[in-house]
């Protein structure tokens, strides 16, 4: 694959014409321009934005696999799978103005010099929405993170294990809730101080986001409760990641000086079953567990 990266915007003469929405300027007009932002516009969500200008470039130019990457994650909208040639822009394009991001065009065909420049018109238009929904997507991590120890709270835990129940009904993807109880975390708080509570705590949140995939996800359900969202997930993941956990605790210095133990229970997503009880499975199974310590 061929690739190139644009860092600065640069003015190319333009000749030839090109599809737009409403003309066939190789600049977008404006009322062009006004109809792309009225469609940029419409939703502060990041993969909604990301997913309407995909479509505003599909329209005005042609279909590409479109990836935008920045701090909040990678983006990215599939047309097919094999592509002879990437162009990465960064954004924005200009060094007066601190980089947000990347975005990448992947396609068959190499980028004409008008094709270029109307990228280069639509990310000027791009630009400032996508910065208002980077925030947003910012401050909407706020609100679901347990600020003790970085992970999800229960909040955003109720809000994903509700979304991925419904993407494995849609897509028949294997998915495992594991849920964890500490161990004696009341006689570490009384003995030891809430201090170092909550540095247990952050020691064994820090250890789940670890050993989890990409994929995975790690809650703070509130005190001394945890939990894992696993897709796609079986018995094999559980396993996997359970001993990973324990290997992570016995090579912590400071959890092994506190003595730290804990229990896990989990449930594998039967089709049918919802949040709730898939929770009760896990939880039932980490009751259990916790009786046999």
């Amino acid at each position: 694959m061929q690739a190139k990266t644009h860092s600065t915007a640069t003015a190319y003469p333009t000749q030839s014409k090109v599809f737009t929405l409403v003309s066939n300027d190789p600049t977008l007009s404006a009322e062009n321009r006004f109809k792309c932002l009225e469609m940029l516009q419409e939703s502060l969500d990041l993969k909604v934005l990301l997913t309407s200008f995909a479509s505003i470039v599909a329209r005005i130019i042609r279909p590409f696999n479109v990836r935008f990457q920045s701090a909040n994650g990678l983006f990215s909208l599939n047309n097919q799978e094999k592509y002879n040639f990437s162009n990465t822009f960064n954004l924005p394009l200009s060094s007066k103005s601190p980089r947000i991001g990347s975005i990448t065009y992947q396609s068959n065909e190499p980028l004409s010099i008008e094709e270029n420049q109307l990228f280069i018109e639509l990310h000027q238009l791009l630009v400032p929405c996508l910065r208002h929904a980077l925030k947003f997507a910012e401050l909407n991590a706020l609100v679901f993170k347990d600020h003790l120890t970085n992970v999800g709270n229960r909040a955003y835990y109720d809000e994903s294990l509700q979304r991925a129940i419904e993407q494995s009904s849609r897509g028949h993807q294997s998915l495992s809730l594991m849920v964890f109880d500490l161990n004696d975390f009341k006689l570490i708080n009384d003995n030891c101080g809430h201090l170092i509570g909550d540095k247990v705590l952050q020691h064994f949140a820090a250890i789940l986001t670890k050993v989890i995939r990409t994929s995975d996800m790690a809650f703070r359900l509130g005190g001394d409760e945890f939990a894992l969202i696993l897709q796609p997930g079986d018995q094999c993941s559980v396993d996997s990641i359970n001993l990973r956990i324990l290997d992570e605790i016995k090579n912590s210095h400071f959890l092994t000086e506190m003595s730290f133990s804990t229990c896990m229970g989990y449930a594998h997503w039967q089709m049918g079953e919802d949040a709730k009880a898939l929770f009760s499975v896990a939880d039932k199974a980490l009751y259990q567990h916790k009786s046999t310590k």
